[in-house]
């Protein structure tokens, strides 16, 4: 698909800050936008106010700034946050993508790129995850996502298209929300132990950043994947214990103790097979989990 003038919703967040710079690097005309008023202080672009609620007013600023494509990323980002409030993330999320997808539909927009996750899956125990794996979350986070792609799904019927991305866990320094990583790297740098109370002998699967803003761009672009989703992660399961001893490799003062027992926000997901996106979106992982920590580390280094 060729298109130039591309909205993102969510740009203050992780994926959204790194996909702008991504799209603009390809040459796109990009029109971040997010929900905050004011930009933070780790973002370096100003974004336009945009809260992806209500039809009307997306459809106005659809027209407005005569936008072409839509990348999603705006929403409660994570199963720990909203914890309580299960009608505010589903609202949020399913809700917010029921009302861009509906504007975009009146504003004959082509594409939409659609930020929904592995979590989705569930819980499925140590098969092989493909995209053919049956959604299966139970939790308001997973199931919102459930929600949001099936939203898109529906959407196809009215000349909408979607390509939907299931990242695993994503991580970089910019990440604001919980991440056993950042916290096991900030602590040695502040020479604090880092005391987990569950972890131990956990699996997980990780996605940086950086390659998520390249699948985004995959997504955007791609002729031949239109109406899939695809798995975007880094093709490995660690357990926890093995993030610690890459953490301990490189900040040897680092002082990691893990619990047994699983991660609350987490579920036990089988490995996922990242095939399609490598063979239909042309798309694969550059940095591999001990390469995205050395990142981290420089990345947060001048920031302790």
């Amino acid at each position: 698909m060729k298109c130039s003038r591309v909205l993102i919703t969510g740009a203050y967040g992780l994926i959204g800050h790194e996909t702008v710079h991504a799209l603009e690097a390809a040459g796109f005309d990009v029109v971040p936008t997010d929900i905050l008023h004011e930009r933070p202080g780790d973002a370096d672009f100003d974004a336009l106010p945009l809260a992806v609620s209500g039809v009307d007013p997306i459809l106005q600023f659809l027209r407005e700034h005569r936008i072409e494509a839509v990348v999603h990323a705006g929403g409660v980002s994570g199963p720990m946050l909203g914890k309580s409030q299960p009608h505010a993330v589903l609202s949020t999320n399913a809700g917010g993508t029921l009302d861009l997808y509906e504007a975009a539909r009146r504003a004959s927009m082509r594409r939409i790129v659609l930020t929904s996750s592995s979590g989705a899956y569930g819980e499925t125990g140590e098969a092989v995850v493909d995209e053919t794996m049956p959604l299966g979350a139970t939790d308001v986070y997973g199931v919102s996502k459930i929600c949001s792609e099936q939203i898109a799904q529906a959407y196809a019927q009215h000349g909408v298209e979607t390509v939907i991305l299931r990242p695993s866990w994503v991580y970089g320094a910019r990440r604001r929300t919980t991440c056993v990583i950042k916290s096991m790297i900030e602590d040695a740098l502040a020479n604090r132990p880092t005391r987990l109370p569950y972890g131990a002998g956990f699996p997980r699967q990780f996605v940086h950043v950086s390659d998520v803003a390249s699948s985004v761009l995959a997504a955007l672009t791609t002729s031949r994947g239109v109406q899939k989703a695809y798995n975007i992660s880094d093709g490995t399961r660690y357990l926890l214990d093995d993030v610690a001893m890459l953490v301990r490799d490189r900040l040897p003062d680092a002082k990691i103790d893990l619990a047994d027992g699983p991660d609350p926000d987490d579920v036990v997901c089988g490995r996922l097979d990242i095939v399609a996106a490598k063979t239909e979106l042309d798309w694969e992982p550059k940095i591999d989990l001990p390469s995205g920590i050395d990142l981290m580390i420089a990345g947060l280094s001048g920031r302790t």
